[in-house]
């Protein structure tokens, strides 16, 4: 389950943070009309998804100005809204 969810992780991360800025009305609109379908499920989902990377981004600008290491292999991060 572990490596599932880093796999999973590491798939998120490599998004565009703009694009998935761009699809969280429809997310938000989506999970909003509650149907209890797959499709409102994953809209759930993507919607808390969206927002945890917006968290990690947050968190990676306050934490840039503490001078925070960059990850090899990514640039370093910054809030983006």
């Amino acid at each position: 389950m572990r490596e599932m969810l880093d796999h999973l992780a590491d798939q998120i991360l490599d998004l565009d943070a703009n694009e998935l800025n761009e699809l969280l009305p429809e997310m938000q609109h989506r999970m909003e009309n509650c149907d209890n379908s797959l499709e409102w499920e994953r809209s759930v989902v993507t919607f808390f998804l969206i927002n945890a990377v917006r968290f990690k981004c947050s968190m990676a600008s306050k934490n840039a100005q503490k001078n925070c290491p960059q990850i090899a292999g990514r640039p370093k991060l910054r809030l983006v809204r």
